[in-house]
């Protein structure tokens, strides 16, 4: 062992001046030798123990001042080196620069609204529909709160760029809404004349609803807002309580600068006059939610849809679509929540510009897919509990490519469902959630999505697959299509890269481990489904040998 530094010390084992030397003890040897001390010793060792214990306590109390001395030092060298620190020589609008992404970079972390969670494809995104980032939360030690508690010099900067403030996502619960009001406030007037991005979110309640002193700081806090709406961007209400959107009758201005609105409160919210009355002053609105239009049509009708891009309303008809369709002639993203029947039928629609259909609703839906063309759709996403097998008939009409299909509690039986993908030779991925009445895939669908040698399968251009359900299948039908859409061959190039399967009924661990064993051929494969440990039970056992 090599001998230490003659400046390290045995205790500490660091590198410091030579201690003081201390004065032997007398008493060494009744240490050293274990020899019992007489009566007169015994209180001379007292006394001796007694000087010891002050002195360390004198020490201690030094060590304490040295603590305080380093300390009050190191911060005079942090405040002094901080004095010639290059940041500072970064020029303010450099600065305002990085405190903008910085805060960019936080907002995207930022949990999104209910305005697109329910949209696999990200039609609605409004971030990329915008050409900005505006889910900035006010919450302390975060960008662009943090800036200000650096310096006063750093503090200065961000409360003159108005780009920092003017977005806002206040996403508080039914005892926060009051403290946030002046903080809202605040934050928009620190915006300058930039246009606003708002969005109020009200995490889950409960079913009763919130207390009425909620309710009315709710109102007084959208009443907050409503003297800027010359300069709202996006406004998005999410779950917040409203008796009605006549909330929005105390607008005195119009919205010049509007491009995206998002109100989903409940169906207990329906358009207001005044509401309606202000859409129509928004040259630039593109993007329009709303959870019910209601029954009231000379309000509803009114609106500017021959704008809009991207439209998603509830609380229609299968008639209430199709003329939206036929006045929004630029639209290019349509969702639509049938949850009222038709009284009167429509005439034919021919919409060439609609890329995007989703349709959510357990009313009859053929008037919908008898009267409407789309040409250009690429993306058609339907969740009904209504067969539809004019859907066939429909796209054979429209001589549209579908690349991104999805389907969710139909009726339709496996032979209808076979003819319906067989319209879509183009498709690329495929969502479908079966109900439990009826399954979609059966063993017929998975060997008709097989690829062989002899014949090309349905969808050959398939990429990602998503099932959930899976009640009339055998998994040897899956692990076969699978594998021969995985494998690579002569002439053959695999497409298939997701396959994402929640089966609602027990399956044997072996079929599991088929399934799962089939990323070695680089599918992503995620599988979720009440399984059995032993291998030859469950409800697969049977397919063992087949």
């Amino acid at each position: 062992m090599t001998s230490q530094p003659a400046m390290c010390c045995v205790d500490c084992q660091k590198l410091h001046p030579p201690r003081a030397a201390l004065l032997p003890s007398p008493f060494q040897s009744f240490i050293t030798d274990e020899r019992l001390p007489t009566p007169s010793e015994k209180a001379a060792i007292r006394d001796f123990v007694q000087n010891t214990d002050a002195e360390i306590e004198w020490r201690e109390r030094t060590v304490d001042r040295l603590l305080c001395e380093l300390a009050e030092l190191r911060r005079r060298s942090e405040h002094h080196k901080a004095i010639i620190a290059p940041i500072r020589r970064v020029p303010p609008e450099i600065m305002a620069e990085i405190f903008l992404q910085l805060t960019a970079t936080e907002a995207r972390a930022t949990i999104d609204s209910g305005l697109y969670e329910s949209y696999p494809y990200d039609d609605f995104d409004v971030d990329n529909l915008l050409g900005q980032n505006d889910k900035v939360r006010p919450v302390i030690h975060t960008a662009p709160l943090i800036f200000g508690e650096i310096s006063r010099h750093w503090r200065a900067i961000a409360l003159s760029t108005p780009r920092l403030w003017n977005s806002i996502f206040l996403n508080c619960k039914d005892d926060k809404v009051r403290d946030n009001i002046a903080l809202c406030d605040t934050w928009l007037k620190r915006s300058g004349s930039l246009p606003l991005s708002i969005r109020f979110r009200r995490p889950y309640h409960s079913t009763g609803g919130p207390a009425p002193r909620a309710f009315h700081e709710w109102q007084d806090l959208i009443m907050t807002i409503l003297p800027y709406a010359r300069r709202w961007r996006l406004l998005d209400l999410d779950d917040v309580p409203l008796a009605s959107s006549d909330v929005f009758c105390g607008l005195s201005d119009s919205l010049p600068v509007l491009e995206a609105l998002s109100i989903d409160c409940g169906s207990a919210v329906k358009l207001s006059s005044g509401l309606c009355a202000r859409l129509r002053s928004a040259p630039k609105l593109r993007l329009f939610h709303f959870t019910s239009i209601g029954t009231s049509v000379n309000e509803w009708q009114t609106l500017p849809w021959s704008q809009l891009t991207h439209i998603d309303v509830g609380g229609c008809s299968a008639y209430d679509c199709l003329y939206i369709l036929s006045v929004a002639a630029t639209a290019v993203a349509c969702r639509f929540s049938i949850e009222r029947d038709s009284t009167s039928e429509h005439p034919p629609v021919s919409h060439s510009a609609l890329q995007t259909l989703k349709i959510y609703g357990y009313r009859i839906l053929e008037l919908i897919w008898n009267n409407l063309t789309c040409p250009r759709l690429s993306t058609l996403e339907i969740e009904t509990g209504s067969s539809f097998h004019d859907i066939p008939s429909f796209l054979a009409r429209s001589g549209a490519v579908i690349q991104n299909f999805a389907l969710s509690g139909c009726n339709m039986d496996d032979t209808r469902f076979t003819a319906c993908l067989r319209t879509m030779p183009g498709l690329r991925r495929l969502n479908i959630s079966e109900d439990g009445a009826c399954a979609q895939f059966t063993d017929l669908v998975w060997e008709s999505l097989t690829w062989t040698a002899d014949s090309p399968p349905l969808l050959p251009n398939l990429e990602s697959l998503r099932l959930v359900g899976g009640y009339g299948f055998s998994h040897k039908a899956a692990v076969r299509m699978l594998e021969s859409r995985a494998q690579s061959r002569a002439g053959f190039v695999p497409k298939l890269k997701t396959i994402t399967l929640s089966i609602w009924r027990k399956m044997s661990g072996s079929a599991c481990r088929r399934l799962t064993a089939l990323t070695k051929f680089g599918l992503h494969i995620d599988l979720d489904t009440m399984f059995e440990e032993d291998d030859e039970s469950g409800s697969e056992a049977s397919d063992a040998e087949n």
